[in-house]
């Protein structure tokens, strides 16, 4: 059920601003880490995965906030990745992650990635559109 979800996601967002790298995190606040549970790329991201995000631009914006991150460069990777190079060097620079609430608190994000400059603004709403699909799959 999980993954036919996330598929569901990734062919939507594939057809309406694609990817090349679609993850998705689910949000432990006790120990302000990130989990991903989906990946279209296990080689380089494999499904268990965490990363520590405690008080940081990012996490503050979009754990905390529960406001999408956009950037169509590898200065705007830079100012929000740890592993900065590591996805530069898989040739994305450009994402958009969007929080997933469930009454009304962030319980984990989804991740797009392309080269860089393949997004623009025009493309958050689309991504946001599609944090419902996942509400129920990262709230289990």
């Amino acid at each position: 059920m999980t993954e036919t979800a996330f598929e569901r996601i990734a062919v939507e967002a594939q057809a309406s601003f694609g990817y090349r790298l679609f993850t998705a995190m689910r949000y432990l606040p006790a120990t302000a880490e990130v989990e991903r549970v989906y990946t279209s790329d296990a080689a380089a991201y494999p499904i268990g995965g965490r990363k520590v995000k405690s008080e940081t631009a990012w996490s503050r914006q979009v754990l905390g906030a529960g406001e999408p991150y956009f950037a169509t460069d590898e200065a705007g990777i830079r100012a929000a990745f740890d592993d900065a190079d590591k996805i530069l060097a898989l040739g994305l620079g450009a994402v958009i992650n969007v929080p997933v609430l469930r009454d009304e608190r962030v319980i984990g994000t989804l991740n797009f990635l392309r080269e860089a400059g393949g997004y623009s603004r025009a493309d958050v709403p689309k991504a946001l559109a599609l944090a419902p699909l996942a509400a129920e799959i990262l709230a289990a």
